[in-house]
């Protein structure tokens, strides 16, 4: 039985207030310095891009059953984790206060390391098998 919107919506808020308040609590737990490379942003985003390849390698497109947890957990949770604003806010403020270099390194890092991941997670997904 298809969801109702109402469902939709509240699945995906759910789920992101759950990857919001994790990534609080992470960015709480490993303060970055000024100036130094964002390591605990880096390791959600790249985290996350794994995760989200996963969940969309295994979870069958398809399949009606399944877009709870797409919603709930890829749009919501993951979606909530994952945060492109703070990873531009961290590149611009590095540059305007003389840091362009770990801004240049942590924006290459940052995309290279989120495709890779999210290919890896693609792979594993799909390894891990789907009904679709």
């Amino acid at each position: 039985m298809p969801l109702t919107e109402t469902r939709r919506v509240a699945l995906v808020a759910a789920g992101g207030a759950v990857g919001a308040f994790a990534r609080w609590r992470l960015a709480l737990a490993a303060p970055v310095a000024a100036g130094a490379f964002p390591l605990t942003t880096f390791l959600v985003n790249a985290g996350g891009a794994g995760l989200l390849g996963y969940l969309v390698g295994r979870v069958p497109v398809r399949d009606p059953r399944s877009e709870a947890v797409r919603l709930a957990l890829g749009t919501g949770v993951l979606g909530g984790f994952t945060t492109f604003s703070t990873f531009a806010v961290e590149v611009a403020r590095r540059t305007a206060h003389g840091h362009a270099d770990t801004a240049v390194t942590y924006a290459v890092l940052s995309v290279v390391a989120g495709v890779v991941a999210a290919v890896v997670g693609l792979a594993l997904g799909a390894a891990a098998g789907s009904a679709e």
